[in-house]
């Protein structure tokens, strides 16, 4: 099995990079793209959301009532041929666009990511939990 490089690390950190780029500018299609098609993502306390297609829409019901600015941080990456997983803090205001309050949240992540057939690495599963709940949880 393949090391881990430095291209395959820079090409990680660019995929989370990009994702959090496109939730703070809300752009849901920008986002959507840095996902596998049979990307799972494991929220805390709620059932695995199951693809694309589920994402999109529960990512468009909840982006309707809220808007996060994040900022990420890693604290490893490493990969074995086609496959790399991540672990990065990720911390975020979140604000709520029908009460206009502001609340400060930060995650631990951990994702799995794999590469495509066109060379590409995307999300294959993410999974994150709050350090401290978020209020109204």
């Amino acid at each position: 099995m393949k090391a881990t490089t430095h291209d395959d690390v820079e090409a990680i950190r660019r995929l989370g990079e990009e994702f959090f780029a496109a939730v703070n500018a809300g752009d849901l299609d920008r986002r959507m793209a840095t996902m596998a098609p049979d990307v799972i993502i494991m929220p805390p306390d709620r059932p695995s959301i199951l693809g694309k297609e589920d994402i999109r829409r529960l990512s468009q019901d909840y982006h309707a009532r809220f808007e996060e600015k994040c900022t990420l941080a890693y604290d490893e990456i490493e990969t074995a041929g086609d496959w790399g997983y991540v672990r990065a803090k990720v911390t975020a205001l979140r604000l709520s666009k029908a009460t206009g309050g502001v609340e400060r949240v930060s995650m631990k992540n951990l994702w799995i990511v794999k590469r495509q057939a066109d060379g590409e690495w995307k999300f294959w599963r993410i999974m994150f939990n709050y350090n401290h709940p978020p209020a109204g949880t």
